[in-house]
């Protein structure tokens, strides 16, 4: 058994020559799942994005060369990855995020998994996030003044209390 590589997943075929057949409509045989996985990579945006990143399971890859309706499923999939990813992006713009990073993993037959990592906070050139700022340090600002009267009449109190300490000290001298 020879060991390929295949993005972040290793891809085992054997080593004595046999070939599947990936492409049985268009004639197109591949000797191993890296092969199949170049062939999918410039048929495909997705996999060449910069702003994303999809990732196939090498035996999703070696079960797609074997058999036609996973070849189907999986190249549908990887068809509407871009579109999908697209409006996501628009959905956590409305909300006001932003998004960072996008990973899809298709693990296997009817399983995909997307990671999305977003940040909460607007985009700081806006008015809204200006005006949200401003908002934000105005209630910092009250809550540090309200915070100081609280010491202020807490320390007012333990100074009295420090005298009466004093004085009762001084008295049992």
């Amino acid at each position: 058994m020879a060991v390929t590589g295949i993005g972040t997943y290793a891809s085992y075929t054997n080593s004595y020559g046999n070939t599947q057949n990936a492409g049985n409509k268009t004639g197109r045989t591949y000797k191993n799942a890296h092969e199949y996985k170049n062939y999918l990579t410039q048929k495909y945006e997705c996999l060449r994005s910069r702003d994303y990143s999809v990732n196939i399971n090498s035996s999703l890859l070696s079960k797609a060369m074997g058999d036609e309706k996973t070849k189907q499923w999986l190249e549908y999939n990887l068809s509407l990855i871009p579109e999908s990813i697209e409006k996501l992006k628009a959905a956590q713009s409305a909300r006001g995020c932003k998004v960072l990073s996008v990973t899809d993993t298709i693990n296997g037959y009817d399983s995909i998994t997307e990671e999305v990592l977003v940040t909460d906070e607007v985009d700081p050139g806006t008015e809204k996030a200006r005006k949200e700022l401003e908002e934000r340090l105005e209630k910092r600002k009250e809550e540090k003044r309200a915070e100081e009267k609280k010491r202020s009449s807490k320390d007012l109190v333990s100074d009295s209390d420090n005298e009466l300490r004093i004085y009762s000290f001084d008295q049992k001298i």
